[in-house]
Order: structure tokens, then sequence, then C-alpha cells
């Protein structure tokens, strides 16, 4: 096993995010792409925090998600604007160990910090796919 947090392999980009590999190409069509356009629609920094927050989704969309509320939040400091009413520490803590291969889920699309609603994945991870 490796000692280092690296992040987990890329399939494609699409839209400008990172769509993990290590999932069937049909996940990735119907769940993955979908919500990351759904992700594109919401403007409302406090829903994109609960869209981040929420295991139910796919990684790759709730890292967007939280991606858009520190750009909110960035771009409303910068100009001096009142910042989202938005607690950036849980925003992080939410997303935590998404992109990790230390911290990836074998059993679901997700971190091992989101077991309650991630979705189960079809056949578990290995160590040899995760090549730590």
């Amino acid at each position: 096993m490796r000692g280092d947090d690296r992040p987990l392999p890329a399939a494609e980009v699409y839209r400008g995010v990172k769509v993990f590999g290590l999932q069937r190409q049909d996940r990735i069509e119907s769940v993955v792409k979908p919500e990351i356009d759904e992700v594109y629609l919401i403007t409302d920094a406090q829903a994109l925090v609960r869209y981040a927050a929420d295991a139910g989704h796919s990684p790759e969309a709730r890292l967007f998600a939280a991606a858009r509320v520190e750009a909110i939040w960035q771009l409303a400091a910068e100009g001096r604007a009142i910042r989202p009413r938005v607690d950036l520490l849980y925003l992080r803590a939410a997303i935590g160990g998404l992109d990790s291969v230390k911290w990836v889920s074998i059993y679901r699309h997700g971190s091992m910090f989101d077991l309650s609603r991630a979705v189960p994945r079809d056949v578990p991870l290995t160590d040899a796919d995760l090549e730590r």
C-alpha cells in the first residue's frame, strides 16, 4: 500500500469537470454527466452546499458543487460584496476524501466518510484497481 494520497484516476473531463475512472461507462453517461449538468443550473450557494453534502449524488458532481460555492464566495470577497452565508469548513468536510485513492470507498461511489447514502458499486474496487 502506498503511503501517498493520490487523486483518483480520470476517465475523462466533462464540461471542465474531472470524471473518475473505475466505474462503468453507462454510469458515467446516465448518472455522472446529468448530475454535472444539474449542478451547472444551480445558482444559490446554500443549495450548492446541500448538493455537495448529499452522498446520494455522484462524487464528481459534489466536488463541482463545492468548487462553485468556493468560487462564488471568493468572487464576492474580491469584489467586496456580501459573501454567501455558507460554512466553508462544513462544505470542505462534506467533500473530504472524494478525490482520494487513500480515502475512496471500495464498496460505494464516494469516500469512506460518506457511507450513509452513497450509491453501492456493482463490483467492489480492489487494491490492484487503485494501485495501492
